[in-house]
């Protein structure tokens, strides 16, 4: 009789231990890319499979929320640059040299940073919410030995090499995520502030 309680009461924390470390709220994505013949839709694309994977795990666990991830075009750089400093859309991921020649510019945010055939920058505008941004980290990281696999210049990615600081700042979310996930936190329970 007292094991059945205490196996209920095991599972019962499981389920909900199991359901915060998923997807926790509703993201949608529309990430503008130069074109579909390059690694930057490709990254892109990774993404929201990734992202998915980690709504999968949500609804396994009885989440609710719901993702809505895209990739847009858009050939020119220029335009791609000055639509997420606009906020007209509020996610792009562009190669790394193309911001050498430009000033450096405090609307736009590094999420995670690609080092693969050449390096790529996921960028954001800084006025997208911080949650948001650690739950894109949270969705690619927890799902990375996946995302590794996908194409063969993806096979050295790690945590640390994805979440560094290079020219672009980095986004508050992600600096969060980055202090989270070194310290070891369980980091999907709700913080209280």
């Amino acid at each position: 009789m007292y094991f059945k309680k205490i196996y209920i009461y095991l599972i019962f924390i499981l389920f909900h231990l199991q359901n915060s470390l998923a997807l926790t709220q509703d993201i949608t994505l529309t990430i503008l890319v130069p074109d579909a013949l390059h690694s930057e839709y490709l990254l892109a694309k990774s993404v929201c499979k990734l992202l998915g994977r980690e709504l999968e795990v949500s609804h396994s666990y009885g989440g609710t929320n719901t993702l809505d991830c895209s990739v847009t075009f858009n050939n020119s750089i220029d335009d791609i640059i000055t639509k997420i400093e606009q906020n007209q859309f509020q996610y792009a991921i562009i190669k790394s040299s193309e911001f050498d020649t430009r000033p450096s510019n405090l609307a736009i945010r590094s999420i995670l940073y690609f080092p693969a055939e050449q390096d790529y920058v996921f960028v954001s505008n800084q006025n997208v919410d911080i949650e948001v941004i650690k739950e894109i980290n949270f969705g690619v990281i927890n799902h990375l030995l996946e995302f590794k696999y996908l194409h063969s210049s993806f096979i050295n990615f790690s945590a640390e090499n994805l979440i560094v600081k290079q020219k672009i700042p980095m986004h508050l979310g992600t600096l969060r995520f980055s202090d989270d996930w070194k310290s070891g936190k369980n980091l999907r329970l709700t913080e209280v502030e």
